[in-house]
């Protein structure tokens, strides 16, 4: 065979495939599900939940609320990553649902952004009692089945910008849930969704093991105090099981605007800082 025919032939022959190596795609960014079931938040709920309906409490109550959420939303501005905001208070009683619907209400008024409400009160879960989600597979069901999408467990509502995620079923194992990975890894993936904020009712700090336990998944902390009732060692208390973190805010609940100025270092939301309040506590 001369050296033509053998050229000829080796272009004849289709040359090899060599496989090329891609570098793994991160997960694209997750979108708020149109299939996601709808639930209705009737008057009778918003009554229960201390929302306003109509009239001038409505207007005073939105102007205060819309005052805590400026240092909230300053900081996600500042820092994407502090979107997780955990609501808690010393003990019970002091308002801490009430302040985290009407502040979830109050932040899903940011156009550029939506809010995710999760029931972490595995004891006394109000919101989802109230809001009639008893029976529905929610926060503890996320924690304890990690094959299970998060996502799959978020409620819609009727107020515009406004998810939910109830408790879920009871378990005896709740603080160990809560002190795992497994939070981390449900939080990652609610918020895939763009520009979404995670606010989480949590418990009580000096009741359970609970609240303490969830620390440390959150980027921002509003502790809630009622006023002529959370004894001032109390709240200390809280705070030192709180402890040094960054973003810790105190929230003043159920006072009239003229006497916030004989409370000592209490505002209608503010940065908290643990050398002042000491010093004006004592």
């Amino acid at each position: 065979m001369s050296l033509i025919e053998r050229a000829l032939g080796k272009m004849r022959t289709p040359p090899a495939v060599v496989p090329v190596a891609h570098p793994p795609r991160s997960p694209a960014p997750r979108t708020e599900s149109a299939a996601a079931p709808l639930l209705t938040i009737t008057p009778e709920m918003r009554e229960q939940l201390g929302l306003a309906l109509t009239g001038g409490p409505q207007h005073q109550r939105s102007s205060e609320f819309r005052h805590i959420k400026r240092q909230l939303m300053a900081d996600i501005r500042a820092n994407p990553d502090e979107r997780v905001i955990l609501v808690t208070s010393s003990m019970a009683g002091e308002g801490k649902s009430f302040t985290t619907v009407n502040l979830a209400c109050s932040l899903a008024l940011e156009h550029e952004h939506s809010v995710l409400l999760i029931d972490a009160d595995a004891v006394k879960p109000f919101l989802t009692r109230t809001l009639k989600l008893n029976g529905q597979p929610g926060l503890m069901e996320a924690l304890a089945e990690p094959a299970r999408d998060a996502e799959s467990l978020v409620w819609k509502t009727d107020i515009p910008g406004l998810s939910v995620m109830g408790s879920g079923g009871a378990s005896e194992c709740t603080t160990e849930y809560f002190a795992s990975s497994r939070p981390r890894a449900v939080l990652d993936q609610l918020l895939r969704v763009p520009n979404r904020i995670v606010l989480i009712d949590s418990l009580p700090m000096l009741l359970t093991t609970e609240a303490p336990a969830l620390l440390p998944v959150a980027s921002q902390i509003l502790m809630v105090v009622r006023a002529e009732k959370t004894a001032q060692a109390a709240a200390r208390e809280a705070l030192n099981l709180i402890g040094d973190r960054p973003n810790v805010k105190l929230v003043l609940n159920g006072v009239m605007r003229t006497r916030l100025a004989s409370y000592l270092g209490y505002d209608s939301g503010f940065t908290y800082d643990r050398s002042r309040y000491s010093e004006e506590a004592k």
